[in-house]
């Protein structure tokens, strides 16, 4: 089990929910928020996603079970902001949430309910107005110190893409970079990205710090992927100047490749924008459609070997990093009003509908096209079982 405390109080240590009850919280313990967080996060991703429980929910509830204790003994240690920071508040709702239970139920899941029930009705007495709040405190933290911090709306702009720039950036190296950098890292939108530096600007296109390794988001366009070889064929139609031309004297050059939410790809991130890794452009084409006037360019990338697996980074983001996409989009919709009028924030309302219709629309034919390839084949492969895997995480199968 993992440490939550610092300090010489492993979780492991207390190995029993009776275990617990019997010896509650030690008084000298130094909970780490991080690790907290990730717990609740495994958690409530298996009670969201599959509604099945995590193997890590024992060591969740046996936790819950303590802090339970220390509360009716009047001797809470369990800090305010540390509900706050690791998702507390978020891991009970869904615990006590009907539609996430697991069918049929396992043995004593209706007492580990009861359990988070009463720990919720405590924190609420104990803090009244202010567990209420909770999520209202958050919202308000979004620019000033949580991921939209150092970054503005960007008023000057009629598209989603330059809607926000960043006030600052950093200018990395690539050892800064790499160092940095792990795949599996997630961003909100491309302005967040640009500030924290691993890529030059908050647009879709290909850059380069001084001493840096190029970098491309792929925000828009298709994907087809090859897996287990890790090879992906990127598909992007526009004009001459959305065709990456510069790319064209890079084949053969590692680059960092970024998928955000729109991206028509079993690869794509349910929300924002996620850092997936170093790749290797192989090839490079392009053709222009004289019926259309537009340009089709088709890079081939390969992924270089040895970073974090595909199958850990497609779990990101994670729940915790959903609540916060959810704060921002309502944060982006309340800008939007104030600045541009009832009228722009209808048409910001209007684009987010059609993003999701064609999101799903996507996915619906993926799906469809992946059953046909598997009633061929009559085995599931690794891209069959991703393509299943994204389309429960998005609730279409």
């Amino acid at each position: 089990m993992c440490a939550l405390f610092g300090g010489a109080h492993p979780l492991s240590t207390l190995d029993s929910t009776q275990a617990f009850y019997d010896r509650k919280l030690p008084s000298t313990v130094d909970l780490d928020d991080h690790l907290l967080l990730d717990l609740c996060d495994s958690v409530r991703t298996s009670l969201g996603d599959r509604r099945s429980l995590d193997p890590r929910w024992e060591e969740a509830m046996e936790f819950l079970a303590a802090v339970f204790r220390d509360e009716t003994d009047d001797s809470p240690l369990i800090e305010f902001t540390t509900i706050q920071n690791a998702r507390l508040d978020k891991l009970l709702s869904e615990i006590i949430n009907q539609e996430n239970h697991p069918k049929p139920a396992p043995t004593n899941f209706r007492d580990d309910v009861l359990l988070a029930e009463r720990l919720q009705r405590v924190w609420r007495t104990r803090y009244m107005a202010k567990y209420f709040a909770i999520d209202q405190d958050r919202y308000h933290s979004l620019p000033k110190t949580g991921r939209l911090r150092d970054v503005v709306f960007n008023s000057a702009s009629n598209n989603s893409q330059g809607r926000w720039r960043a006030k600052t950036f950093e200018a990395l190296s690539e050892l800064e970079g790499n160092l940095q950098f792990e795949a599996g890292h997630w961003w909100l939108n491309l302005a967040c990205a640009h500030r924290d530096g691993i890529v030059g600007s908050a647009l879709e296109t290909p850059t380069k710090g001084k001493y840096g390794v190029a970098a491309l988001p792929l925000v828009t366009g298709a994907e087809d992927v090859y897996l287990p070889s890790g090879t992906v064929k990127y598909i992007r139609e526009g004009r001459i100047s959305d065709i990456h031309l510069s790319l064209l004297s890079k084949v053969g050059s590692h680059i960092r490749i970024l998928r955000g939410h729109l991206l028509q790809s079993p690869l794509a991130p349910k929300a924002g924008l996620r850092y997936d890794g170093v790749y290797i452009i192989r090839q490079y084409g392009q053709k222009l459609n004289p019926k259309t006037n537009l340009h089709r360019v088709v890079l081939t990338l390969e992924r270089v070997r040895d970073q974090v697996p595909v199958e850990n980074i497609l779990k990101i983001p994670r729940p915790s990093q959903l609540d916060d996409w959810k704060m921002f989009e309502t944060y982006e919709g309340e800008t939007i009003k104030q600045i541009k009028g009832q009228q722009g924030f209808l048409n910001w309302k209007m684009e987010k509908a059609g993003d999701k219709m064609d999101q799903e629309q996507y996915m619906r034919t993926l799906a469809f096209l992946t059953s046909l390839e598997l009633a061929k084949i009559g085995q599931q492969g690794p891209l069959q079982s991703l393509v299943r895997a994204k389309g429960k995480r998005m609730g279409l199968l």
